[in-house]
């Protein structure tokens, strides 16, 4: 009867599920991968009390992709718990400035998990979280990204993630994803429909595949390879009746 509220994520609810009888069952501790801001609302939702505690940490201040333990109540629990290891990548920019997209694919080169991989902080430095368990096999094989060569560092003190947008003004005829992707992203209505049917969309971190699907208000959109927006509906409409729309496109 669960998954039934659960439509598209029951494979990962039945995970939970089980994790959950382990630990209620078994009085044991368990750490989850990283896990996006959706997937943490849905741990949430499905252990609820019975008796255990659910807690989660990034790594980063502000964190999204987070590290979940769920255990009996009884557990006093840790930042060390989490065994997440903050890194920071050192190199000369001499050759250009590292992005967050840059980092990643030299990680997913690796053919390291997707979900032994945090954040990817992007600011003055450019950081990332990872699994302690990857971090050895990271470390010895990540010494070049692009041109760069690079070095890890371990990080040790607290790094607070602040977001920075572009913003930029938008009217739309509908909220429809399609109109929406087409839009902001600048791409034909075709392969904005296309992206979406192809699972290369995601609203508040879910897969979308319903090109028909209706956006709303502080929705965050993420297109594969173009980057994420934040919508902010302004309340107003134009005399033509469109929306007026602001986007919030992440840095």
């Amino acid at each position: 009867m669960m998954l039934e509220h659960f439509k598209g994520d029951e494979i990962f609810v039945k995970k939970i599920l089980d994790y959950q009888n382990q630990a209620y069952n078994h009085q044991r501790m368990i750490l989850t991968p990283f896990l996006n801001p959706h997937e943490q609302d849905v741990v949430h939702k499905i252990i609820g009390h019975h008796d255990l505690q659910v807690k989660s940490y990034g790594g980063f201040i502000n964190a999204e992709s987070q590290r979940m333990i769920i255990c009996p109540d009884f557990y006093e629990l840790e930042n060390d718990d989490f065994e997440i290891i903050v890194v920071e990548v050192v190199y000369n920019q001499q050759f250009g400035k590292l992005q967050h997209k840059d980092v990643l694919g030299a990680l997913m080169n690796l053919g390291i998990k997707r979900e032994c991989i945090g954040d990817i902080y992007d600011s003055s430095h450019i950081y990332f979280t990872c699994t302690s368990q990857t971090y050895p096999y990271i470390q010895s094989h990540l010494k070049q990204i692009k041109k760069s060569k690079v070095k890890l560092r371990e990080v040790t003190e607290k790094i607070e993630m602040i977001h920075q947008y572009t913003t930029h003004t938008f009217f739309l005829s509908s909220l429809r994803l399609d109109k929406v992707i087409s839009t902001m992203f600048k791409v034909s209505r075709q392969v904005a429909s296309e992206a979406i049917r192809a699972g290369f969309v995601k609203v508040n971190h879910k897969e979308v595949e319903e090109v028909s699907f209706l956006c709303h208000n502080n929705d965050m959109i993420s297109f594969k390879r173009h980057g994420r927006v934040k919508i902010v509906d302004e309340e107003r409409t134009t005399k033509q009746g469109n929306f007026v729309v602001k986007g919030y496109f992440y840095k």
